[in-house]
């Protein structure tokens, strides 16, 4: 039975046969024994259906789209008869380690791939970035208003802060935090009648759930620290963390750099704002000074990527860093490029860059497909389970779509598969997304960053711009029909 799934996604082939995703989940349950994985947290549940079972037909659901409702319907009862509560007792038990889980899935993603040899020379990077969780209701537990930097209005809902790993080839989640905003009044925005309203529930302190609420009000960057620490103690190893303007100070560059003596670097865009930095002359300069001093005597031109670029290295509250201040053809703003890697270069900054919008598709595969942000679950721990559910369920599906579509050559085509095989999600972003926007950018001189943050976070233009990437998919693998255009 086919799905309704129409648009072009990485996983999409996989999204819209549903025998394919229902053997592909239970294949990686069995060849790939997951079931170790859960063993540690079946002692949650002493009693009825175990933890694994529960968490195969979390991810059955979401494949299906569907809501543990829906799944009791009688029409779907052939996916799991059972009592809906198992689910609910589940999510909303305050001892499940939920962060836990997501990463010891990723964690054997990883062992998976590298058994198969082939992410060992690629650069592996983190990135972290927040994506809105809009809820519609108000008894939601620790609901409150947060800021859309889309519409610009405040929003009900969460704030998900999310650290993935990116290998090269494929990205997955290995960590995320909810977060909501105080504001000045710090009511959240809500009214005093809203807040007695909501759900409520009492947790003792020693549950791993009470460090998910902690978070709740903790600055982001501060929990993104945390995050990184927590995932290179378990063994995940990067060379860059990358990130937006939101993320990207001096305290996240001190954090960074402190880590494993300065094994990691930082790459990031920063905010053309009145911070200073210290120049190789003494003189400290804000961005725009450095761009009005050096444009002339250090300014370069890109032909790649159609761009000028100024390449300067500062002194940033005691931190040395690479400044790129570029501005793409036609355009008349300046964009700043920050990175603690001394010796990239313009290019390879810009490229390496660029893999930071995979998490902005991973984000709208998650919602349009995997039902991300959707449960009507008051209690938050459910929404924390929720959202880890979803996330593992992708992790699951990119595992899988990797086996199949990058694996199937073996070791004879080894050297040539960049060749051979279907492009990867980074290459098309690079290849499609970033060289159609630049070319735009020419014509009507819009912004690279805020053109593709509005492209990836609004429903409709996603939707137009997967339809028009799904007939240059269908033009690049049909050679009849580019022999017939060429003639």
């Amino acid at each position: 039975m086919a799905s309704k799934i129409q648009q072009l996604s990485e996983l999409e082939h996989v999204l819209c046969n549903n025998e394919k995703t229902h053997g592909g989940i239970l294949g990686f349950y069995s060849q790939f024994k997951i079931a170790r994985l859960i063993k540690p947290f079946e002692a949650i549940k002493s009693k009825g259906i175990g933890v694994g079972i529960l968490i195969y037909f979390f991810c059955i659901s979401r494949l299906r789209g569907l809501s543990i409702c829906a799944m009791q319907q009688d029409k779907n009862k052939v996916l799991f008869s059972g009592d809906d509560n198992s689910f609910y007792r589940l999510m909303n038990n305050a001892h499940m380690n939920w962060r836990k889980l997501l990463l010891s899935f990723a964690k054997q993603f990883i062992d998976l791939t590298q058994t198969h040899g082939d992410n060992n020379n690629n650069v592996k990077c983190f990135i972290i970035d927040d994506t809105l969780l809009e809820k519609t209701g108000k008894t939601f537990e620790f609901m409150g208003r947060v800021f859309d930097h889309v519409t610009r209005k405040y929003l009900l809902g969460f704030k998900m802060l999310v650290l993935a790993y990116w290998d090269g080839k494929s990205l997955i989640a290995t960590d995320f935090s909810l977060h909501r905003e105080k504001g000045q009044s710090g009511n959240c925005g809500m009214s005093k009648k809203e807040q007695k309203k909501q759900f409520h529930k009492k947790r003792p302190l020693e549950v791993p759930s009470r460090k998910r609420i902690e978070e709740l009000d903790e600055k982001k960057n501060e929990v993104a620290i945390k995050m990184i620490k927590r995932a290179i103690k378990n063994g995940l190893m990067v060379t860059y963390v990358l990130m937006d303007s939101w993320f990207t100070n001096d305290t996240m560059i001190k954090s960074i750099r402190s880590i494993k003596q300065g094994a990691i670097h930082l790459l990031g865009m920063c905010k053309m704002d009145g911070r200073k930095y210290n120049i190789k002359d003494g003189r400290e300069l804000n961005s725009h000074q450095i761009i009005k001093r050096y444009e002339r005597r250090k300014g370069k031109y890109s032909r790649k990527h159609k761009s000028h670029y100024i390449k300067v290295v500062a002194d940033y509250k005691g931190e040395t860093v690479k400044l790129f201040f570029i501005r793409y053809h036609n355009s008349k703003e300046w964009k700043l490029l920050l990175t603690t890697n001394l010796k990239l270069q313009f290019v390879q900054a810009l490229e390496l860059y660029q893999i930071r919008w995979t998490i902005e598709v991973m984000f709208k595969e998650c919602k349009q497909y995997l039902r991300l942000g959707r449960s009507q679950n008051t209690d938050f721990d459910g929404q924390i389970a929720d959202a880890t559910i979803v996330l593992i369920t992708h992790t699951i599906l990119t595992l899988q779509r990797r086996f199949e579509a990058y694996e199937t050559m073996g070791e004879l085509f080894r050297e040539s598969q960049q060749y051979l095989l279907e492009l990867t999600l980074w290459e098309r972003i690079l290849k499609v997304f970033i060289k159609m926007l630049q070319q735009l950018l020419e014509i009507v001189s819009l912004d690279v960053e805020e053109t593709i943050e509005k492209i990836m976070k609004s429903q409709k233009a996603g939707q137009q711009l997967l339809a028009m990437l799904a007939v240059l998919k269908d033009f690049d693998d049909n050679p009849g029909y580019k022999s017939k255009t060429a003639a």
